[in-house]
């Protein structure tokens, strides 16, 4: 099915169809046929003008093009019409005139004896002006001249609310009106959404869908694309920031006159401490300014009210869909918007909470006078679609899953991937440590206190705290360190990272790799297990961060001490800890049959 305004098998006379599948002429078509008439080859004409991609259709497009600009033509009373589409061409063959000649090979510091006898030995006896190739060319300039004429008078611009009928081929214009898609507008917006928009229409698939994709986007003019809805923003870091109005600033501000994109920026700064807290707050509070932007055009954070808030928080309830992503795409490309879908409440308390300390520093900066999201209810409720489940890996669970990759390849070396994995599963459970600290710990971070054998680690917030080293973590070290070639962690390189690449034992790996294979081999010892149903169903879910809460969890269930939990894991407040819920779920249990019974 071909992409551009016409087909092949449009042979029914348009009056029969109505207004709604008339054809219209745009300045594409004129363009297209200027390009014709300079010379250059029709299918690359026919694909970059008229998003027409095979031959045959290319020779049926070009006709009736031609035959509606010269129907236009003869309309307006022009005597040159039968020029429209014509192929013009001066002879190749005919000989360039000595003016040409010189001009060509730079010859104008040469004299003319030499020039003529140069001119006579590759071009035979100077000639005079081919007359016909004149004419030719009289013709050629009239017909451009001609097109340019018409298309200032009766071309029309592709706009959002013309009919599809107009512009596409009747065939393909009927799918797209059969769909739903009535309007380019209408067909533009689904397209810049993003996903798959062309499923509902029969023999088009995503090639062809592409094609009409581009054809579209050379029909409308840039503004009236969306691209994306939410128009062109710009990245600072990680944040989208976008252009929202910046009243005349407060008398006494800390921060000066500056945009609201730059209090942003400058808050992140005074107050997040780690790349995660920094792109939490950017992407809030980037939603919030483009919520603002286009649900409250006109309003700053200087004139927020608590109207204003409210409104906030019942879109975060029920985000419309144009506000949500349908491909993975950057700010300010196509198919963008700020949200990936409907948030829990978990995520909407989340985005007011940030949002309002956000604007609690601009009171306190004497940038804004007040914070309306002070004056509501921040809180969203439980999530009903929760399940409850505890992210934490049971200690029968843990032993079939070590039991895997010792059985994985028992008559050969395991894999360095495999070697990983046993340290991982057998560290973490001892350690606790978050990803990051792991991906950045090395030997040199093994101190020894008068308690024991500890590991320095740099942990959330900049804030530092030793974890101790006990004999199943130490055990899981050499043993991975010796399967790298290292020896133990007595005598091995200081500089030696604790997880390596598994093609360079001295290599770090990222954060992006370690998840994936976590979770990769995770499935697949799973998987293999003779595990319940129910329990393979929630381990599928595991990840690294599983590790660590598997031992917030452990210390709980054998009785360790809050305050040894909280330090030991990092934790800022003691409430934290009440995540680890197998513990408290297993002491409820065990209380609840004895007197019951099971």
């Amino acid at each position: 099915m071909p992409t551009g305004t016409y087909s092949s098998r449009q042979t029914v006379p348009v009056a029969q169809h109505g207004s709604r599948f008339s054809r219209r002429l745009g300045p594409h078509h004129f363009a297209y046929l200027r390009a014709i008439a300079e010379g250059l080859e029709r299918t690359d004409c026919a694909r970059r003008y008229l998003g027409i991609e095979h031959g045959h259709e290319a020779v049926t497009a070009h006709r009736l093009v031609v035959d509606q600009v010269r129907a236009a033509a003869r309309r307006r009373g022009e005597t040159s019409a039968r020029l429209i589409g014509l192929t013009i061409r001066v002879s190749e063959t005919a000989q360039p005139s000595l003016e040409d000649f010189i001009a060509e090979r730079g010859l104008d510091d040469w004299s003319e004896a030499e020039v003529t006898e140069l001119y006579t030995e590759l071009c035979g006896e100077a000639q005079g002006p081919d007359p016909k190739a004149q004419r030719r060319e009289r013709l050629r300039k009239r017909q451009i001249e001609l097109l340019r004429s018409l298309e200032s008078a009766v071309a029309e611009a592709p706009s959002p609310t013309d009919f599809v009928g107009g512009w596409f081929d009747e065939a393909l214009a009927r799918k797209l009106d059969l769909a739903g898609f009535h309007t380019l507008g209408e067909l533009n917006d689904r397209v810049s959404a993003g996903g798959a928009w062309y499923k509902s229409l029969p023999a088009v698939g995503k090639a062809k869908a592409q094609r009409i994709e581009a054809f579209l986007r050379t029909l409308l003019p840039r503004e009236a694309q969306a691209l994306p809805f939410f128009g062109v923003g710009r990245q600072t870091g990680r944040a989208l920031v976008v252009s929202v109005p910046t009243p005349p600033v407060l008398a006494g501000s800390l921060l000066g006159e500056v945009t609201t994109e730059q209090t942003v920026e400058a808050w992140i700064a005074a107050r997040a401490n780690s790349d995660a807290t920094r792109k939490v707050y950017a992407r809030e509070v980037g939603r919030f300014l483009v919520w603002l932007r286009h649900e409250r055009p006109g309003v700053s954070p200087q004139q927020l009210g608590v109207r204003d808030a409210v409104a906030f928080t019942g879109f975060l309830r029920d985000i419309p869909p144009h506000f949500i992503s349908r491909r993975k795409a950057s700010p300010g490309a196509i198919g963008w918007a700020p949200f990936r879908g409907q948030l829990t409440p978990a995520s909407r308390q989340q985005a007011l909470t940030v949002v309002s300390a956000w604007l609690d520093w601009l009171v306190e900066a004497r940038h804004v006078e007040a914070n309306p999201f002070r004056l509501i209810s921040r809180k969203q409720g439980d999530d009903r679609a929760a399940r409850g489940e505890v992210k934490a890996i049971s200690e029968g669970a843990m032993q079939a899953l070590l039991g895997f990759f010792e059985r994985e390849e028992p008559t050969s070396t395991p894999t360095p991937a495999v070697q990983r994995m046993r340290f991982l599963l057998r560290f973490l459970e001892a350690m606790g440590l978050r990803a990051s600290e792991l991906l950045s710990a090395h030997l040199g971070d093994l101190v020894t206190l008068p308690e024991g054998l500890a590991l320095k680690v740099h942990g959330k917030g900049a804030k530092n705290r030793h974890v101790t080293l006990n004999r199943q973590a130490r055990e899981a070290l050499n043993d991975y360190l010796a399967a790298r070639g290292l020896g133990d962690f007595l005598s091995a390189d200081p500089a030696t990272p604790l997880l390596a690449s598994a093609l360079d034992p001295m290599a770090p790996i990222s954060y992006p790799a370690l998840y994936q294979t976590v979770r990769r081999w995770l499935e697949k010892a799973v998987s293999a297990s003779a595990l319940p149903q129910h329990e393979k169903a929630q381990l599928y879910k595991a990840s690294t961060h599983w590790l660590r809460h598997t031992f917030g969890t452990r210390l709980i269930e054998k009785g360790a001490a809050p305050d040894a939990v909280q330090s030991s894991m990092g934790h800022a407040s003691p409430v934290t800890l009440s995540r680890y819920t197998r513990a408290s779920t297993k002491r409820q249990f065990s209380e609840v049959t004895k007197v019951f019974g099971e």
